[in-house]
């Protein structure tokens, strides 16, 4: 495991720093992504000049920083810094625990993070040629089949 990833699975209050820090510079949210969040979702159309539907699809789960490789989701449950939830989160509002849904890590930020939300510096894994850990086909490719 890469130990930049290691160290936030491992150490609770560095997951936790981190994750305030990805809040603070790259506006990780939403705070609840079963609500409409319209404000949040502006913003991210904005920043990223694209439309409403384009930015609602822009998600951790399919970011180039989105490691859910066999060998982080087998760490994950018995990580101490992975038992963090997104209700403990000391910020206003109050994050939603997202049940259900399995977390991964954040190469980006060394965070766990929730496949429902993204923040500022999500990147599309075809843009990232150096992520070994997201199976992706190019838009050109899959127009191949």
């Amino acid at each position: 495991m890469k130990d930049l990833i290691a160290v936030p699975l491992a150490y609770p209050e560095i997951n936790l720093a981190n994750h305030l820090n990805c809040i603070l510079y790259a506006k990780l949210g939403p705070a609840d992504p079963r609500e409409p969040s319209t404000a949040y979702w502006q913003a991210k159309m904005d920043k990223w000049q694209v439309t409403e539907g384009e930015a609602r699809t822009r998600l951790c789960m399919n970011c180039a920083h989105y490691d859910n490789s066999k060998e982080i989701m087998q760490a994950l449950p018995t990580a101490p810094g992975a038992q963090l939830k997104a209700s403990a989160l000391p910020v206003t509002p109050k994050w939603a625990d997202i049940d259900g849904m399995p977390s991964a890590v954040c190469t980006r930020w060394a965070i766990t993070c929730s496949a429902l939300r993204t923040c500022d510096d999500w990147e599309a894994p075809w843009e990232d040629p150096d992520n070994a850990n997201v199976l992706f086909v190019t838009p050109e490719e899959e127009d191949e089949d």
